[in-house]
């Protein structure tokens, strides 16, 4: 079966009619008002990808942050095998799909990667609550010495 029938029967088994890809072969759909899910069929890989936005980029700038991100991506341990992307001013969290041979499985897909999805949105929504860290001041040179 074809993806671009799976999605169709999806769409209708949804409610919400036919889905259709768009010319560079990607659609979104919005669930509960706000969690924008972005899929991407790329027909060279004969792959799915499942994406949406997690953060601005701007949470990267601490190394902490940085760092949790990276040991929860690890084999997508704490992701449900997703990982993290940087693309633009987002951190996008992204998950690859092979052999979804029916509406099923694409279900199955989504509902694997939306709880994921909505899981970092908030864990990084929480980061950004954090005061940001003052840089510390520089002590002058003391008197006396000579450079």
């Amino acid at each position: 079966m074809l993806f671009e029938d799976i999605l169709k029967e999806f769409g209708q088994a949804a409610g919400i009619g036919e889905i259709a890809l768009d010319d560079e072969g990607s659609c979104s759909l919005l669930f509960d008002g706000e969690r924008e899910v972005t899929l991407t069929l790329d027909a060279r890989e004969e792959c799915l990808f499942l994406y949406g936005r997690v953060a601005d980029a701007g949470i990267l700038r601490e190394m902490e942050t940085c760092q949790h991100l990276l040991a929860a991506s690890c084999l997508g341990a704490e992701t449900g095998g997703a990982a993290f992307a940087l693309y633009g001013n987002s951190v996008l969290l992204w998950k690859r799909h092979e052999h979804l041979a029916d509406r099923s499985a694409l279900e199955k897909a989504i509902n694997a990667f939306l709880p994921a999805l909505i899981e970092w949105q908030e864990k990084l929504a929480r980061t950004l609550d954090k005061p940001v860290p003052q840089p510390a001041t520089v002590a002058p040179f003391p008197p006396g010495l000579r450079i």
